[in-house]
């Protein structure tokens, strides 16, 4: 594993050895390959926690790391290499609020690590197609909201519907727009739940005429965590 050597000998190991279980990865609601590197527990999340809410960006590279097997499992598992046309990582953005209060968004700040980490192994580029539809302007606002390991697989379902739409490049009033319509694309996130989020950004990419190959993540919660109550 490649890291910024923020971690101890002892927890750089035990991470290195969490992230070895790369796998295929069946969640509640997202029907699409997933690969991710690990279960979402001990050594691995607490390192993704203190990444995304603990403001430890120098732990970038340990998940990166990790997030490259994902990709290059993915890639062997579905064939996608081969195509000869470009992929585009489409990272799942966070809610604004989060992003404001931690600085950066996780996915984005990773999908952008990862494309530099395989520069000259696999043609891949970030697309930021999209992006969180502010708080005022979705339906049903009132339904349970929270972290997405709170709440049961029905309500994370719920809380997904209508919180993302297709981004806007800068500049976007001058006549600019992303070409989407018929690209190529991986979707992006730093852990996958139920796949409720997952799905979400495949219907509104599907929408938009993209290839949705497939997804990777870093780690899966563990399926024991799911209950619904």
């Amino acid at each position: 594993m490649q890291g910024s050597g923020a971690l101890c000998p002892l927890c750089d190991r035990l991470l290195r050895l969490a992230t070895l279980a790369v796998e295929p990865t069946a969640v509640a609601y997202a029907r699409l390959p997933i690969y991710t590197a690990g279960r979402y527990e001990y050594e691995l999340a607490r390192c993704i926690l203190a990444f995304k809410d603990g403001g430890r960006t120098d732990l970038a590279p340990y998940l990166v790391s990790a997030l490259n097997r994902s990709l290059l499992a993915l890639l062997a598992g579905t064939g996608s290499r081969s195509s000869g046309r470009p992929l585009h990582l489409v990272p799942l953005p966070s809610s604004r609020a989060a992003t404001r209060r931690r600085g950066y968004a996780p996915a984005p700040l990773l999908a952008s690590a990862l494309v530099r980490a395989v520069r000259g192994q696999v043609d891949v580029r970030v697309l930021p197609a999209l992006e969180p539809v502010p708080t005022w302007c979705r339906p049903g606002v009132g339904h349970r909201t929270g972290a997405q390991k709170t709440l049961s697989k029905y309500d994370r379902q719920r809380a997904m519907n209508g919180k993302l739409r297709l981004g806007q490049p800068l500049f976007h009033s001058l006549g600019r727009s992303y070409k989407l319509a018929g690209a190529r694309c991986i979707l992006v996130d730093d852990v996958v739940t139920t796949g409720a989020s997952l799905a979400e950004a495949q219907r509104l990419l599907r929408q938009a005429g993209v290839l949705v190959e497939g997804a990777i993540a870093v780690a899966r919660v563990p399926r024991v965590d799911l209950a619904d109550t």
